[in-house]
């Protein structure tokens, strides 16, 4: 890695350690056939993809959704309203409020096989673990099922907190609670901007999670599973 010494590694949540099972676009498209639309489930990854690039560019202007329960609310019933759309939906009966219920349930989630193994295998080589991500508060319990919140030492969640990455401020709370400096933590996530350089904005260490190889040209350290965190560390 470097020549700083790691003793904690922070991890993001969504698309890093737990996802929507058996996937996102899987049960997409199982909601919108049950209101008569019929999607391909590539079009699905396509358009989602191209809808958050908006987002993540908002929110480096300093946009900020998941800070709030209400405003996380909002605004997901406005991204499944105009992912639909994009997808040829033209109806009106309920379908964004039914993708909001099915991805606000926690039941619905599972954690990566490879985010299990890494997590023990980072406590086993005592590294101190933390969490930090832009997800609402029932992420908690979701970690709980999971038996993966007891691993963690600190859980620090946007819509707890009332702050978002790639601000500061999220960070430094992680930080604060775990005891520990910018120069000894290592920051875990999938997203270029609020995972990677929000992390470095503050002095962390970071590493791109980029499972599906959206980010080839990505300047920085990037790995495409969890498990390699390991070998990098070392």
């Amino acid at each position: 890695m470097s020549e700083r010494r790691t003793t904690a590694v922070f991890l993001d949540a969504g698309e890093t350690i737990v996802h929507p099972s058996p996937s996102f676009p899987e049960l997409f498209r199982e909601v919108c056939a049950s209101h008569g639309l019929e999607v391909e489930i590539t079009r699905v990854s396509v358009v989602t993809r191209a809808l958050m690039a908006e987002v993540e560019e908002r929110q480096r202007d300093g946009f900020a959704f998941s800070n709030h329960p209400e405003k996380s609310r909002r605004f997901w019933l406005d991204f499944y309203s105009r992912l639909v759309r994009e997808l040829g939906y033209r109806g009106d009966d309920g379908l964004a409020r039914d993708l909001y219920r099915l991805f606000s349930d926690p039941e619905r989630y599972e954690a990566y096989p490879d985010a299990r193994e890494a997590i023990l295998g980072l406590k086993e080589r005592g590294y101190r673990l933390g969490l930090i991500s832009n997800f609402e508060p029932w992420l908690e319990d979701l970690l709980r099922r999971l038996g993966l919140a007891d691993h963690f030492s600190v859980l620090v969640i946007s819509g707890k907190e009332g702050v978002e990455k790639p601000h500061p401020r999220i960070f430094q709370i992680a930080m604060e609670r775990l005891g520990v400096r910018p120069g000894e933590c290592l920051h875990v996530g999938d997203s270029p901007d609020s995972d990677y350089l929000g992390a470095r904005a503050v002095g962390m260490d970071a590493v791109l999670l980029d499972r599906w190889g959206r980010h080839p040209s990505f300047p920085g350290r990037r790995i495409s599973d969890l498990r390699e965190l390991l070998a990098l560390l070392e």
